[in-house]
């Protein structure tokens, strides 16, 4: 089969380019909300545990990194010494296209790490606050949450990209 008709046939099953986001402005902290997600357990097992979240939008649509830098923070505030691994694939560094968030719509996160001690001379780590950077401004929600790493080490915690979870 020649090429261009091929790929017709193929383009026909796909979904609809979304719309182009280089007028979008930006999320700002300010109208988005942080909010806990239950996942049913789903990210618990294993000496594994984690955490979903939403990010809520209450203003106009805008456009937001599909990877938000996040920090786990303990009970005084202070960041937890905690780093994020690339979502599988992505070497040398992750390339994410921001998504598309409208008004009242929501973006999903999960969060997970291990949580049992399971290093030699394990490290804990207490967690009492999750924030995502938006912009330079972070947004916040309270997390219990324990982490375990080497001893010498910081913990680590795997963070797939944000997707879209429609609204609530």
């Amino acid at each position: 089969m020649p090429l261009l008709p091929a790929l017709l046939i193929l383009a026909q099953g796909l979904p609809s380019t979304p719309p182009p986001q280089g007028d979008l402005a930006p999320c700002r902290a300010g109208q988005l909300r942080l909010l806990p997600e239950d996942r049913d357990g789903d990210v618990n097992g294993m000496s594994h545990s984690g955490t979903g979240f939403a990010l809520a939008n209450r203003g106009a649509a805008c456009r937001l990194p599909a990877l938000p830098q996040v920090v786990l923070r303990d009970a005084r505030g202070r960041a937890l010494p905690v780093a994020r691994r690339a979502p599988v694939g992505m070497h040398p560094g992750p390339v994410m296209v921001p998504l598309r968030l409208e008004k009242g719509a929501r973006a999903q996160g999960t969060l997970r790490w291990v949580s049992g001690p399971v290093y030699d001379g394990s490290r804990k780590l207490v967690a009492a606050r999750l924030s995502v950077q938006i912009g330079k401004q972070w947004v916040s929600m309270p997390l219990k949450a324990v982490l375990y790493a080497p001893a010498d080490q910081g913990a680590s915690l795997d963070q797939p990209p944000l997707q879209l979870a429609g609204r609530r």
